[in-house]
């Protein structure tokens, strides 16, 4: 990879040199959602994401967004990157050479090169890719069964990483496996005929509503506990925390700031809880937020799918499971607190959630 090495060493005077020879080529714009396009065969199925979609105009300036510039020939040429939480300001640019049967893509940011990748075709097929960084270099080689994607090998800074096994039917891909030494792991499988998203949500709940109270005897609390939080982050990381906190270390909290006496972050007492048999509700979930990133119906399924878990566990006699204060309270909430207050309406009974108003905990 020296000559992919030599010219990403070159890119730090060549940003506009090279903006300049992709926008010239630019035939036609769109915008498109995160995460946009990519040339690398299974590149999106790796993660669980979708590519992006094409928009018939640009969104409002808060939300993230991605130009795409398209030569005469229908190839990506230019892709501006905006942010929405930088109010719509420009801040990566990526510039394509198209030559023969090789590609080049050049990442920016303001503070110069990122990446170069130089992608290598035979008869049409992306055989290999060459990627130097400013903080290594990577390559992937690709195998084609039947013109199908098969395996892609993976070296990192120059030493093999990891291999990709994709199998494919009349249906398309059935499933997609990571091999790492001697371990795999599943990173897509097609879900069987006759799947439901959300039966299976149901079983999911139910048995969550049985294993939580076996989890949480379990924590080494002395004290009584005031709350207990069932702490998640996105769907493809369906992962589950549980943490108590007794009524002092909230109250020490609170003089931090009140909200964060509801911060699974900062509680001392946590464990997890293995969802490992929930992988095919993760990858759906996940798979539907990429579907449309800007609703996150997935998200918001998890969720709620926690808030109904937490509502019902509120109804439960915690006397025979661990010591509780009075006014215990059980609640599902995002590692950010981003959803705390509409969580805790919906997983507190009334009352108990007229307590908390009173007493300035919300």
């Amino acid at each position: 990879m020296p000559d992919v090495a030599a010219r990403f060493a070159q890119l730090a005077d060549g940003y506009e040199s090279r903006k300049r020879e992709a926008t010239a080529l630019v035939a036609s714009w769109d915008w498109y959602t995160w995460p946009g396009l990519d040339l690398r065969p299974l590149r999106f199925e790796r993660d669980l994401l979708r590519p992006g979609r094409r928009l018939d105009a640009r969104p409002p300036v808060d939300a993230d967004v991605l130009r795409l510039g398209f030569d005469a020939q229908g190839r990506v040429a230019v892709v501006q990157e905006y942010s929405g939480f930088l109010h719509g300001r420009l801040y990566y640019e990526t510039f394509f050479r198209h030559g023969h049967e090789v590609v080049e893509e050049a990442h920016f940011d303001t503070d110069g090169p990122i990446y170069l990748h130089e992608y290598r075709f035979d008869d049409g097929l992306m055989r290999a890719a060459n990627m130097v960084a400013r903080h290594g270099s990577g390559r992937e080689t690709y195998t084609y069964t039947d013109g199908r994607i098969s395996r892609v090998e993976i070296e990192r800074h120059g030493h093999p990483s990891a291999i990709l096994v994709a199998e494919h039917d009349d249906h398309g891909l059935r499933a997609l496996v990571e091999v790492t030494g001697r371990r795999s792991r599943e990173l897509y499988v097609r879900p069987p005929a006759g799947f439901d998203l959300d039966a299976a949500c149901r079983a999911l709940e139910d048995e969550l509503v049985a294993l939580i109270p076996d989890a949480a005897a379990l924590l080494p609390v002395d004290d009584p506990v005031a709350c207990l939080a069932l702490s998640y982050a996105g769907p493809a990381q369906l992962s589950l925390g549980i943490s108590a906190a007794t009524t002092d270390e909230r109250d020490e909290l609170r003089t931090v700031e009140a909200r964060a006496a509801w911060s699974p972050a900062d509680f001392d007492t946590s464990t997890d809880i293995d969802l490992g048999p929930s992988r095919l509700i993760r990858q759906e979930l996940a798979l539907l937020d990429a579907d449309d990133p800007d609703v996150s119906a997935g998200s918001e399924t998890l969720r709620r799918l926690l808030c109904a878990v937490a509502a019902r566990l509120n109804l439960r006699d915690w006397s025979a499971t661990l010591p509780v204060t009075d006014d215990f309270v059980v609640y599902a909430v995002d590692l950010e607190l981003v959803d705390l207050e509409r969580n805790l309406t919906s997983c507190l009974p009334p009352d108990r959630l007229a307590l908390i108003r009173e007493r300035g905990l919300l």
